[in-house]
């Protein structure tokens, strides 16, 4: 194999292939409109005809409620939104690879992961569905190699992080994990030239702008009652694994913080019996209900990227603290926040946090971070 050729053309090869998936995508599945797809679909309804949402959980999915409405007003056909999907994913993965290059110096390594990350299919499947998954997985790479490539802090930059950062929890109730890493990311990369006072102030206002911001989006209705997990000991979202529900009353709000730590406080065993079990099946990625085929291809998958993250992370520590900090508590409150309630049927969880594993396990081959006068 020649790799002098295929770094030559290593951008044209992913561009190909990106396009020959999405085709294979469209025809095999053509554009997913129903299961989840229809509550957004009802929201853009409601919206073009009321102005409002059925309940205020759906302001937290509004970029593609928006998006959906105004491909329905403007008749533009469901087309223009997966179109809009693909070319955000597109670009993301471009992206991607930029970062890849950046971490490790080298083009065959951020080509590999590139492939790598195009290989694992079920991640771009998303781009088909009318879900909020495919853009919030764009968002959150566009947002990351901005955060990364970040050299000042001033008016302007943090407007612009603050704007990103509205723009993903907007995209997904779930985008509000982004800001705790993005406070450690900016102490870590900026905190050493900035007085203490205004980096505790910083952190201080963005915990409990945070806070208020959880118990807003635990509390703004919809159909997911946060008590349902523990009363019927659900590890999987929407399957009990026991006949006989417990019974559990609280002092407080069910869907709020207090409400959740109430949960575990007075029953710590049940707590940490589910979440030993959720943890496990968060990052073991198999289900017994799975294809031994799709599996096998996962489990390969994610465990040989556990392997890469481990014996890389020391250097990804050492060069580049700062991002390796930020990608680490991603990671961390995506996973406490299934610990908390339960993991996806089809790991669209897991998924939220690929990009970035791949990443980690790219720091196998760090290079040290070129210095910026």
């Amino acid at each position: 194999m020649n790799f002098n050729i295929i770094s030559k053309y290593r951008i044209l090869i992913l561009i190909i292939a990106y396009v020959a998936l999405q085709i294979f995508l469209l025809y095999q599945f053509g554009i997913v409109t129903n299961f989840e797809a229809t509550k957004y679909i009802d929201q853009a309804h409601n919206l073009i005809n009321t102005n409002s949402y059925t309940t205020s959980n759906f302001l937290f999915y509004s970029t593609q409620i928006l998006l959906i409405a105004a491909c329905i007003k403007l008749k533009l056909g469901f087309w223009f939104v997966v179109m809009i999907q693909i070319a955000a994913n597109a670009f993301s993965l471009l992206l991607f690879h930029k970062m890849v290059i950046a971490i490790t110096k080298n083009k065959m390594v951020a080509f590999g992961a590139t492939v790598l990350f195009l290989g694992m299919f079920y991640y771009h499947l998303y781009n088909v569905h009318l879900f909020t998954e495919s853009l919030f997985f764009s968002f959150s790479i566009l947002f990351a190699n901005y955060l990364f490539n970040l050299k000042k802090l001033n008016l302007a930059t943090i407007l612009i992080t603050v704007l990103m950062l509205a723009i993903l929890l907007f995209t997904r109730p779930t985008g509000l994990l982004f800001i705790p890493a993005t406070l450690l990311f900016i102490i870590f990369r900026f905190g050493k030239k900035r007085a203490l006072s205004l980096v505790f102030l910083c952190v201080t206002g963005g915990l409990i702008l945070f806070y208020i911001i959880l118990n807003a989006a635990l509390n703004s209705g919809g159909e997911f009652d946060f008590l349902l997990p523990y009363i019927e000991e659900h590890v999987i979202c929407g399957v009990p694994t026991v006949q006989h529900p417990h019974s559990i009353t609280l002092p407080v709000n069910k869907n709020s913080v207090e409400g959740l730590w109430q949960v575990i406080l007075n029953n710590s065993d049940l707590f940490f019996g589910l979440a030993k079990k959720r943890f496990i099946t968060f990052w073991g990625v198999r289900r017994s209900f799975f294809s031994v085929g799709h599996n096998l291809f996962i489990a390969v998958y994610f465990y040989s990227l556990y392997v890469f993250i481990f014996l890389g992370l020391k250097r990804m520590l050492t060069y580049y603290l700062p991002e390796t900090i930020f990608i680490l508590t991603y990671i961390f409150l995506v996973m406490l926040t299934v610990l908390l309630s339960c993991d996806e049927w089809h790991n669209r969880f897991i998924f939220s946090i690929l990009p970035f594993l791949l990443l980690l396990a790219a720091g196998l081959f760090a290079k040290k971070k070129d210095v910026v006068s």
